[in-house]
């Protein structure tokens, strides 16, 4: 299907716009909605004969935005090894043997989406661990934050690793006795193997990136808050220095419009891709480059998040600052003074200290309505770094499906008065702050509706957080609009917005909260084009 008019109607339509909250039907012409309201109004607006999509009794909704993913990433971990789900260290060298039985001679194998909690042995491995299974290929198990690799001895001894190699700022070698290295290579220790790892193919990337995009399709997804690295900074490592040449080559792949987030030292990267492609508000598309992304921490799982108290399971440390205090300073001043949001990856309670700080100080020398500036993630706060949060008009981007992933083990590693406050969405909603959701993928799943049930339901961790699924569809379509400085133009059902739209096969606001995540995705439609349809995939 193509962009020809479409009229849509037979079922629930939730149109996320509290000025018109219910409507009959709904008609989309030329990439926009045309009309909202009654049956008759809308197929007047269109006149001839419009598409009719019948709802079939399920419900309509506005096309979804994750507004934190990493693009290239996302492509590159479909095209390796799945590690997710091992429960045990016999299981890990077992995947990892089997997987070595088809490389070539001297070429690497990367695992992805690990995590060390998942096994019996409740511990990273070392390269001792990992070592049996291919003492001669090169591995890279990448853990599943995304900010830790784990690396055997063959890519330890490839990358040139000794016990002299001093650890970079900003990252932490897991280390031996006598200083060679465990394995564990953490933060932006983690770039010295990444930097080594094998390109893959770009026909093979092409097809790559046209799967993984048409996944974010199938989950409802219109729009992506797309994180590139500008240069060799990131998670990526030197490869990252791709990633806005990569996504330039392809756009024709991505059907959902992009929301780009810079990983940039210096203004003059920002104003390249602002004369790329990727910057094309007017078009058919309408992408944008809107925002600096900085790291200021870790993660929980890595025990690199920089907590104001030790952690509860290694009271030995509590993380640290990835990016000194000075230089991300630096990078706010220049994203702020261009015009851009300034957007910072915080997970721990100091860590989401220090940047609150931070902003109080830049607004303070540099006022500026209606930033729109951004916490990225924001997971570990108190009353008062919320309250500062509201007054300072400080968005809390989101990753509900963190949940899913650490609620068996964030009680032990935060302790119990400490997780009162991890992930606190109804705490930052009762103060007035702004919450948007994201998947971070490929870090977690881009299935947006798990992610709304897991807002409402937290699946039994820390409830007193739970919000309504209101609420929780909000951070998926009119906050996230909001979050990327585009309510204008998407986030709800509304005339004269892009015809972002999503048709499930039951409304969410009408089922109990633990069959959100159920509901099927029916069809997908970006800017008025059809771009899934699940019985063309059944």
């Amino acid at each position: 299907m193509g962009e020809d008019a479409l009229l849509i109607g037979g079922g629930d339509i939730v149109t996320m716009d509290t000025a018109q909250p219910r409507a009959e039907a709904v008609a989309v012409s030329g990439g926009r909605i045309t009309a909202v309201g009654s049956m008759a109004t809308c197929r007047q607006a269109l006149g001839g004969r419009p598409e009719l999509i019948d709802l079939a009794g399920g419900a309509l909704l506005p096309g979804f935005i994750d507004t934190h993913i990493h693009p290239v990433l996302l492509i590159y971990f479909d095209m390796n090894l799945d590690l997710r789900g091992v429960e045990s260290l016999q299981a890990l060298q077992e995947r990892i043997r089997a997987a070595c039985a088809g490389l070539a001679p001297g070429e690497w194998l990367v695992g992805l989406q690990f995590d060390e909690e998942s096994l019996r042995e409740r511990r990273m491995p070392t390269r001792h661990d990992l070592d049996p299974a291919s003492p001669d290929y090169p591995v890279a198990i990448i853990k599943h934050d995304g900010h830790t690799i784990i690396a055997n001895t063959a890519a330890i001894e490839a990358c040139a690793v000794t016990s002299s190699t001093p650890d970079p700022e900003g990252g932490l070698i897991d280390r031996e006795p006598d200083g060679y290295p465990a394995g564990p290579f953490r933060e932006t220790a983690s770039t010295i193997i990444k930097d080594r790892l094998p390109i893959p193919d770009y026909q093979a990337f092409l097809a790559g990136a046209a799967s993984a995009f048409g996944k974010l399709a199938a989950c409802g997804i219109t729009s992506v808050g797309a994180v590139l690295q500008a240069g060799e900074e990131g998670p990526a490592g030197a490869q990252g220095a791709y990633d806005i040449m990569l996504m330039q080559l392809l756009l024709e792949k991505i059907p959902q419009s992009l929301y780009s987030m810079l990983i940039a030292d210096d203004y003059a990267r920002v104003e390249a891709a602002l004369m790329s492609p990727l910057h094309q508000p007017e078009g058919a598309a309408g992408h944008n480059v809107g925002a600096v992304k900085i790291f200021a921490d870790g993660t929980f799982g890595s025990h690199t998040a920089y907590m104001e108290e030790p952690y509860a399971d290694r009271a030995d440390t509590c993380g640290f600052l990835t990016t000194p205090e000075e230089e991300i300073y630096r990078r706010m001043v220049m994203a702020h003074s261009s015009g851009l949001q300034v957007a910072i990856h915080a997970i721990g309670d100091a860590g989401n200290r220090v940047c609150i700080e931070m902003f109080e100080r830049l607004l303070a020398q540099h006022p500026r309505p209606d930033h729109r500036h951004r916490l990225e993630h924001a997971s570990q706060l108190n009353h008062g770094l919320i309250s500062s949060m509201a007054r300072l008009g400080i968005i809390a981007n989101t990753t509900p499906m963190y949940i899913h992933s650490e609620k068996d083990w964030l009680h032990g590693r935060l302790g119990h008065e400490r997780t009162k406050w991890t992930y606190p969405f109804r705490s930052l909603l009762q103060a007035g702050v702004v919450v948007a959701g994201s998947s971070d993928g490929p870090i977690e799943s881009t299935d947006v509706l798990q992610a709304v049930q897991c807002c409402v339901t937290r699946e039994g961790f820390e409830t007193q957080q739970c919000i309504s699924p209101e609420q929780a569809l909000a951070m998926y379509t009119t906050r996230a609009a909001y979050s990327q400085r585009e309510e204008d133009v998407k986030g709800s059902i509304s005339v004269g917005k892009r015809g972002d739209l999503v048709v499930l096969q039951a409304n969410p606001l009408a089922l109990p909260p633990r069959e959100i995540g159920e509901i099927p995705v029916e069809l997908t439609v970006a800017g008025g084009r059809v771009i899934f349809h699940r019985s063309s995939t059944s």
